[in-house]
């Protein structure tokens, strides 16, 4: 699994692989900020993990993990949060 900081916004990417086919599917979920006073509270799902491109099957994990990325910035960009790269 992949973490990355995007704004005040916490994104973790992954990869599975398909035991059926060895391709891989990309996975995200991107968490609100953590509370700095209570490093035990729990961060807000505001995106939970699940399977993103859902009819892609990448041919590799890194290329999953880059599926996932592009996905994460997607949402991202549609809640207005940050402006994905280009």
């Amino acid at each position: 699994m992949h973490t990355e900081r995007l704004g005040h916004y916490e994104v973790e990417l992954s990869a599975r692989q398909f035991i059926h086919n060895g391709g891989w599917a990309a996975f995200a979920a991107i968490h609100g900020q953590q509370d700095e006073d209570d490093e035990h509270a729990a961060r807000a799902a505001v995106f939970p993990e699940q399977r993103v491109a859902d009819e892609t099957v990448f041919a590799s994990e890194a290329a999953a993990i880059a599926g996932a990325r592009e996905a994460a910035l997607v949402v991202l960009g549609d809640l207005g949060t940050v402006n994905p790269p280009r």
